[in-house]
């Protein structure tokens, strides 16, 4: 006869064999990441601690530019901000620090901060006509993706958009163009 578990024995049981699975599993492959945010009023542009995702780091590149730069311009700084991302492991020091969902209280003042710099008083300001760009450099090749603005500060994936991939060692002006190109798909999503 099969025993039947309690609510505490069966949480016990998913949790063992969730640590197993996870001791099992490997762990991601080395990546780098940066994003390019396009605003009316300014660029942001980061780099990113990656591991099974990416946050923003507090020790990587990241800078506010203005909004109308050239290829040349937003793919040096784009590229500047690639090789300053960070693949960290568990085992990291600041793993705690750095991977981890920033707190509402976090998301609010960065929300705020770039409404003052963009001289608006609403998200709806901020977000209107901005694009957003995802560069991933993994095995010798930079993914470029576009995302759409979803509402409330987030991005979400394009429907049916593919990924641009060029190979790392691109040319500056091939690289800032591919961005821009993402960057006018996004707005227009």
């Amino acid at each position: 006869m099969k025993k039947v578990l309690t609510t505490e024995e069966w949480i016990a049981k998913r949790r063992a064999e969730a640590a197993e699975r996870k001791k099992r599993s490997k762990p991601p492959k080395e990546r780098k990441s940066a994003f390019v945010t396009s605003y009316r009023k300014f660029t942001e542009i980061a780099s990113q601690a990656v591991y099974g995702s990416a946050h923003l780091d507090p020790k990587g590149y990241h800078e506010y530019l203005p909004p109308d730069l050239t290829a040349l311009e937003i793919a040096g700084h784009a590229r500047a901000a690639l090789l300053a991302s960070r693949f960290i492991t568990p085992k990291h020091p600041e793993w705690d620090d750095v991977i981890r969902i920033p707190t509402k209280e976090e998301f609010k003042a960065w929300e705020e901060a770039d409404k003052a710099r963009a001289g608006v008083k609403t998200l709806k300001a901020l977000f209107n006509g901005a694009g957003h760009v995802s560069l991933t450099l993994r095995d010798g090749k930079i993914a470029i993706k576009p995302t759409r603005y979803r509402g409330h500060g987030h991005w979400e994936g394009i429907r049916g958009q593919e990924d641009t991939v060029l190979p790392e060692d691109v040319s500056v002006e091939e690289l800032g163009r591919a961005i821009l190109d993402a960057l006018d798909i996004s707005r227009s999503a």
